[in-house]
């Protein structure tokens, strides 16, 4: 719980930012998910609405596999309290002090250098989602290909998600027949 709520006290921005924490804390350091299974989750909450809450319930689910079915509803549980307790306190107990605190110069100083560092995490959770992968051809034409999907087309994103799920285990499976 102490890690969520560390984390997600230094959500500014979106989720996303999160996604260096997170794979830091619990890929590299930890070893509590592979980092395939990072990605997997990953790619998941992303489909589905509230990827924040899902990301991290997928993690502290991940993290207590160890102990069961329990343990995992537990982890899954106790990792979405912790990620939205910061943002919780701040709604209940800031919010009434708000317009008084952005009248401040270093309060609206602060904002714009919070802002400038989320940017750079957002950079930096990119560099980390491509960093375990393999660069090959393959790999950058399904980048590119997604990118633009996304960006120039209408096709939901849950779609386009399904699709490359789909593109993949058809790669795999030729892949694995090709070469038996």
């Amino acid at each position: 719980m102490r890690i969520f709520y560390r984390n997600g006290s230094l959500i500014f921005g979106g989720g996303q930012v999160l996604v260096p924490y997170l794979y830091t804390e619990f890929v590299e350091f930890k070893h509590y998910l592979s980092s395939e299974e990072f990605l997997t989750g990953y790619a998941i909450s992303q489909s589905i609405p509230g990827p924040t809450f899902s990301i991290s319930s997928y993690i502290g689910a991940l993290s207590m596999r160890e102990w069961g079915a329990p343990g995992m509803i537990a982890g899954g549980l106790v990792a979405a309290a912790g990620i939205f307790l910061p943002g919780t306190f701040l709604i209940f107990f800031v919010i009434r002090f708000w317009d008084a605190l952005k009248k401040y110069r270093p309060v609206r100083a602060a904002l714009e250098g919070i802002n400038a560092v989320s940017c750079g995490m957002l950079i930096a959770a990119a560099y980390l989602l491509f960093e375990p992968m393999e660069n090959n051809f393959i790999n950058i034409m399904i980048i590119i290909g997604t990118y633009i999907l996304l960006r120039y087309s209408k096709i939901p994103s849950p779609l386009i998600i399904v699709l490359g799920a789909g593109i993949g285990l058809i790669y795999q499976w030729t892949m694995n027949n090709f070469f038996l």
